[in-house]
């Protein structure tokens, strides 16, 4: 017959399933900085890219409500000018391209700061890991010295 799982016994398999991990990061404090890195571009990443998705939202808004307007204009009841009717539709268009090259351009921007937000703290990480290891080797390097007393 199969035992039971209790509750007591989820903090023991959760706690062994930990230990590798706590093992693993108490032995190397090398990866904190890289760590740090990675979150703290992923948090600007997710800033950038939420300021271009509310950008390109507000685009998308005014391309729908210049649409209506232009169907409006295209189709008004007494107009029977299919010239003026086709003005209003290009217009829009040339502004809805307008728009899409706007989309363009920012996501570019926001591409290219992402990258450099990147580049920056990994030099960052690069070098706060090298000033870690160089503590590390002049503790390890002290206490080789050191003579009891």
């Amino acid at each position: 017959m199969t035992r039971k799982k209790t509750k007591a016994d989820a903090p023991k398999a959760f706690s062994d399933i930990l230990k590798p991990l706590q093992a693993a990061s108490s032995v190397n404090p090398l990866l904190k900085p890289q760590i740090e890195q990675f979150w703290d571009a992923q948090e600007k990443f997710l800033d950038e890219t939420e300021r271009f998705a509310h950008h390109w939202f507000e685009r998308r808004h005014e391309a729908i409500r210049t649409a209506l307007t232009a169907a409006r204009a295209a189709t008004a009841e007494g107009r029977a000018d299919p010239a003026k009717a086709m003005e209003a539709m290009l217009d829009w268009q040339r502004h809805s391209m307008e728009r899409l090259v706007e989309d363009a351009r920012e996501w570019l921007d926001t591409m290219s700061r992402c990258a450099s937000y990147a580049t920056e703290t990994e030099a960052e990480a690069v070098e706060e890991t090298l000033e870690e290891a160089a503590e590390i080797a002049r503790k390890s390097t002290k206490s080789a010295k050191s003579e009891p007393v």
